[in-house]
Order: structure tokens, then sequence, then C-alpha cells
């Protein structure tokens, strides 16, 4: 009767390990590392009127919400500075970087980008809303 207890204790105990391993590699791996992108929202276009041989280039964006998103899920956010830049440091996965038109004409720009160890550096340029 000993030896079936012990087979028995070894079997449910061996059940339970494997049970608590596969819970944790379900969550996923914990890495702690993590990553930045850096990036500048401008807008375009900036003029009313464009004429050949003079040039009207996309504008910095100073006040423009940036947010990462993972699904759907706001992971960071911040506002670019005066000269448009903006910085987040965010863990290590795949994101969608998505910034706002700051006013009255409500336009977004976004783009997809891997966060890991390596910085990243993107350049997202809304609609300005002039026609």
């Amino acid at each position: 009767m000993l030896v079936s207890e012990v087979k028995r204790f070894g079997w449910a105990l061996l059940a339970a390990v494997t049970c608590l391993c596969g819970c944790a590699g379900q969550s996923g791996p914990v890495t702690g590392h993590s990553g930045v992108v850096t990036g500048s929202v401008l807008t375009a276009p900036v003029c009313p009127v464009e004429r050949i041989g003079q040039e009207c280039p996309p504008r910095p964006l100073s006040g423009a919400a940036v947010v990462a998103l993972d699904r759907e899920i706001v992971r960071g956010s911040t506002v670019t500075d005066g000269t448009g830049a903006f910085s987040l440091t965010l863990p290590d996965g795949r994101y969608v970087i998505k910034a706002r038109n700051v006013g009255g004409y409500a336009s977004t720009a976004s783009e997809q980008v891997v966060i890991s160890q390596t910085p990243v550096h993107i350049t997202l340029v809304v609609d300005s809303g002039i026609r």
C-alpha cells in the first residue's frame, strides 16, 4: 500500500509541475527588455497654393498627441515638443504608433514598429486640412 501511495504522489507532483510550467509559458516571456521609439510629427500641406520652383515642405507639429497601441490597448503616450519631436520607451513588442493632429482638423497618421533593444526612428505626417 505504501508503494502505491508514493507512486500516486509522484504522478500528482509531476502533473502539478507540468501544469505550473505550462501555465508560466502561456503568459509569454517576461524579459524586462525595453526599447525606444523616437520620431517627428509633421503636418502638410502647409501652403494654400504650391507653385513650381517654390518649395513648401511639411512643418513640425508641436503639441500633437502620440500613442503606442498594442492591438487597441494604449501602452504609452506623449505629446510632441516645439520641434515636433517625441520619444517613447516601451517593452519589446509590436506596436502601432499613432499621431493625431492638433487644432480643428482631425487627422491621424500611423506606422507599425517592432520595439527591441535597437532604437527605432519614424516620421509621421498628418494632414493639415489645407486645400
